[in-house]
């Protein structure tokens, strides 16, 4: 099953649709109350990170649902979908953070602001730049490169896993204060909790995040 799609853009336009529109998908789903308060905190998240993007652009949003192979199995995977596109490139984006308070875009804090800074580049032209460096107490780790997957398919430019980041940090926090530092981060992080993957996907002139969770129903 695939809810209709909705248009959406940082403004706030569509957004309130959109979480309607999760709502009912919830119910005709069947979701028990804990998957409903579930699915409804990962659309709240993914919304919320589209109303931080810079700049002016454009989206469309949309639920998919499978049911498990498994004919026994009263389970099934959803897959949230965030499909953007943005006019503005990146000379309009520097000249965009040059307006800002403080004339320079501020560091990611958390998982989702992470997210969020790479569908920002590939939004506005910067795929050749897909590196992002987070600075913590002890140090800085390459959060850009650490969750780099390859796309599978040519036309993707970059492709970066949520679940490749974490093993990438997991394979290094022992006896390493910084990746600790991100590794607690995580621990904390909503999305990071409830979400199987997140997985942002950069083509020529779009970006698409997919935020994927199983349900017990």
């Amino acid at each position: 099953m695939q809810t209709e799609k909705i248009e959406i853009d940082n403004s706030g336009q569509g957004i309130s649709q959109a979480l309607e529109e999760a709502e009912r998908f919830a119910a005709s789903m069947e979701l028990n109350k804990k998957g409903r308060f579930h699915l409804r905190l990962l659309v709240e998240e993914a919304l919320g990170m589209v109303r931080a993007v810079a700049g002016e652009f454009k989206a469309t949003f949309w639920l998919e649902w499978r049911d498990s192979i498994f004919r026994w199995s009263n389970s099934g995977t959803c897959a949230l979908h965030i499909e953007a596109r943005a006019d503005l490139n990146y000379p309009g984006r520097r000249e965009f953070l040059s307006l800002s308070t403080e004339g320079r875009n501020t560091a990611p804090r958390g998982v989702m602001e992470k997210i969020r800074e790479l569908v920002e580049a590939g939004l506005y032209g910067m795929e050749e730049s897909l590196k992002f460096q987070t600075e913590y107490g002890a140090g800085i780790l390459d959060y850009g490169t650490l969750g780099m997957v390859d796309g599978g398919m040519s036309q993707v430019l970059y492709s970066w896993s949520m679940q490749k980041y974490k093993e990438g940090v997991a394979g290094t926090k022992t006896g390493d204060e910084v990746a600790a530092e991100a590794w607690d981060e995580l621990e904390k992080s909503v999305i990071a909790n409830i979400a199987n993957e997140v997985r942002v996907g950069v083509r020529k002139g779009s970006v698409e995040l997919v935020i994927v969770k199983e349900f017990e129903r």
